[in-house]
């Protein structure tokens, strides 16, 4: 039952709304961090407008959703009451539910038919094109065409920081799962292919980006999606043989002429060979020993880098103090305990398997489960150095990415069905 004074095209503006505010996230974090956190939250609120409109919450029920709503729940009952700093850690806990709300939306809203996710799919190519090609000038000039940032040992492109791999490769693969879904269910050709053509380019950018972790993983990345490719046989295996031989050609070339390429290499083995002693390493094992000292709550959302003062302080520790500690996973057993980690866990553990049986599916989709579980690693992946996934701009990149990527495997297995 719904309310007799919204019409069918009230719907229709509303979910036109939602759909601009998505296409303008990924140029919103290019140039405007919070304006991107603002459509975030304005995606949220239509979708909860059009939910009461329509008296139809029937999307709390589904099992993704619902855990991640019972782990909001968890962290405001269990979690923040229980902080060392109890106003930080509300703040975090309970602004969290936008993402929640967000990923809702984009997965059973905005993403659902296939002429908004053709849309959606071209404009994060074309927005990915841009910056790549912007990262590339800012290679040979030294600064960013866009934005005027200067190259400073690190590619920018138009970022004011060094994470244009990380930007490219979180958005570049759910825009490739999108273009791979509408191919494999026979909607769209040309969006695929434009896809492909770019997908040289934004992996150059983000070899050359200098970015360890972003390089790391869009490899990881690349190989499971030459899986997928192996495992759909035919013409894809000789592809996937042939990209394999010329991707290690094209990499091996890389680091063979850039010394600076080279010397990144260098230091990440400096840095996974002696990890205890690392920086990163340092800083996880502080946030494991904060998870030691409150193993049910953690110490609170966002208290990662108070703590450390604290401990500072009394000279428990001379670990510089950064606002998490690297690696998501110990940030939530650090900031939630096992009270938000377990219930966290089981939702990626969700995520993943979905992919797995898509992987393992149909011949036409095995392309889709590959690229969806690169998704997944870009932004799931537990040994590697990652941003905060609470913090605004590295939590908006990895939502919209993996919402996007939920979202076209959902379509591809409606349509099979």
């Amino acid at each position: 039952m719904t309310f007799p004074n919204f019409s069918g095209a009230f719907e229709r503006r509303m979910h036109f709304a939602a759909t601009l505010f998505l296409c303008l996230i990924p140029v919103f974090l290019l140039f405007a961090r919070g304006a991107a956190d603002g459509a975030v939250v304005l995606i949220a609120l239509l979708f909860l407008v059009r939910s009461a409109v329509h008296r139809d919450w029937s999307w709390a029920r589904e099992k993704d959703i619902l855990i991640l709503l019972v782990i909001f729940v968890l962290m405001n009952v269990f979690v923040s009451p229980f902080a060392e700093y109890i106003g930080k850690s509300f703040g975090r806990s309970l602004s969290w539910l936008r993402f929640v709300i967000f990923y809702a939306a984009v997965t059973r809203w905005v993403l659902t038919d296939e002429r908004t996710i053709r849309r959606f799919a071209i404009v994060l190519l074309c927005t990915l094109g841009v910056a790549a090609l912007d990262a590339i000038y800012q290679f040979f000039s030294g600064w960013s065409l866009l934005s005027g940032q200067p190259m400073t040992g690190r590619l920018t492109g138009p970022l004011d920081r060094p994470n244009i791999g990380m930007y490219l490769s979180k958005l570049g693969l759910p825009a490739l799962a999108m273009a791979s879904m509408l191919f494999a269910v026979k909607q769209s050709k040309k969006i695929f292919v434009f896809g492909c053509a770019l997908s040289p380019i934004l992996l150059i950018v983000v070899f050359l980006s200098g970015e360890r972790a972003a390089s790391v993983l869009t490899l990881l990345a690349v190989i499971l999606i030459l899986f997928s490719l192996f495992l759909t046989g035919g013409m894809a295996r000789k592809v996937s043989a042939g990209l394999t031989v010329v991707g290690g050609i094209a990499l091996a070339i890389l680091l063979a002429t850039s010394d600076r390429i080279w010397g990144r290499v260098e230091d990440l083995a400096s840095v996974v060979s002696d990890y205890a002693d690392s920086i990163y390493g340092q800083l996880a094992m502080m946030g494991l020993r904060f998870f030691g000292d409150h193993p049910l709550t953690g110490a609170g959302m966002g208290n990662y880098p108070m703590v450390c003062e604290d401990y500072t302080a009394l000279g428990l520790t001379n670990v510089p103090c950064h606002p998490h500690p690297h690696n998501f996973y110990v940030e939530w057993l650090s900031d939630t305990g096992l009270i938000g980690t377990i219930p966290f866990t089981i939702f990626m553990a969700m995520l993943y398997w979905m992919g797995i049986k898509v992987l393992f599916g149909p011949r036409e989709t095995r392309l889709l489960g590959g690229l969806y579980l690169g998704v997944l690693v870009m932004s799931l992946f537990p040994f590697s150095v990652t941003q905060s996934l609470f913090s605004n701009w590295p939590a908006i990149l990895a939502w919209t990415s993996i919402a996007s990527a939920v979202a076209a495997l959902r379509f591809a297995t409606r349509k099979a069905v």
